[in-house]
């Protein structure tokens, strides 16, 4: 009888340990990939929150060498920033390469140049520093300043640039495989090609992204990255689309 009663019951067990398998693996990527957008967008904003009043100052030089301490601060929250990025796309290569292995690949590209960049971006914040502190040097130091500060505006702009081409692979994946909602996905769609739009326009000198239109215009992406996470940590990755994507690709 309790031979008879184990084989009965092992179809039913076996079926439910396949669907644990698979949904406790994707729940956890889910967390994880919610976890690194909060850190990313939360890093990216409390660094340039640092930064931008000590460069808006009249002498941002002198404001530099007063505030050494809020420069290297904010460059070593850029680093985690850029790591907590490219962490996204390793935790999500696995699950999106099985539908859009090339995009899910490009995608990782993306993210790896982006790091590349904001560790240029935040090594700039850093060599301000240095060059601060020698700046009653003369002129040769306040160019060198100058130069430091273009050169953080142009990666950031690079930054968005590339975020915004990594972000429509990653939405177009999403949509495409149904791992969140579509409007969700949508919404993506729409941001970052906002955020590429006003990225390329700054650069051009039409729009500036801290004011007016250029701001206005990475709001649509920053609600994304606000809202994937959310849904993510609540709801998780569809399950059943993870079923659909095994299923094509063991056929």
């Amino acid at each position: 009888m309790a031979i008879a009663t184990q084989a009965t019951m092992t179809p039913r067990a076996s079926a439910f340990g396949v669907r644990e398998e698979i949904v406790n693996p994707s729940r956890r990527t889910a967390v994880l990939v919610g976890a690194l957008f909060l850190i990313s967008t939360a890093t990216f904003i409390v660094s340039n929150a640092l930064v931008t009043p000590i460069l808006g100052s009249h002498n941002y030089v002198a404001a530099i060498a007063g505030h050494s301490h809020v420069m290297i601060a904010a460059a070593l929250i850029a680093l985690i920033e850029g790591t907590a990025t490219f962490g996204i796309a390793i935790a999500l290569y696995p699950t999106l390469k099985r539908h859009h292995p090339a995009l899910a690949l490009g995608f990782a590209g993306m993210r790896i140049a982006e790091l590349v960049i904001a560790t240029v971006f935040a090594l700039s914040a850093l060599l301000l520093v240095t060059v601060s502190a020698t700046a009653a040097h003369g002129s040769t130091a306040e160019a060198l300043a100058t130069l430091l500060v273009g050169m953080r505006h142009w990666t950031l702009m690079l930054i968005y640039v590339y975020t915004a081409i990594g972000g429509l692979m990653l939405s177009y994946m999403l949509f495409k495989t149904r791992l969140v909602p579509r409007g969700l996905a949508a919404l993506g769609l729409i941001g970052y090609p906002a955020l590429l739009l006003v990225a390329v326009l700054d650069m051009l000198g039409v729009v500036d992204t801290v004011a007016g239109a250029g701001l206005v215009g990475l709001v649509p992406g920053g609600l994304f990255e606000f809202l994937l996470p959310l849904w993510l940590f609540a709801k998780g990755f569809n399950v059943t689309a993870i079923d659909g994507i095994r299923h094509r690709v063991s056929a």
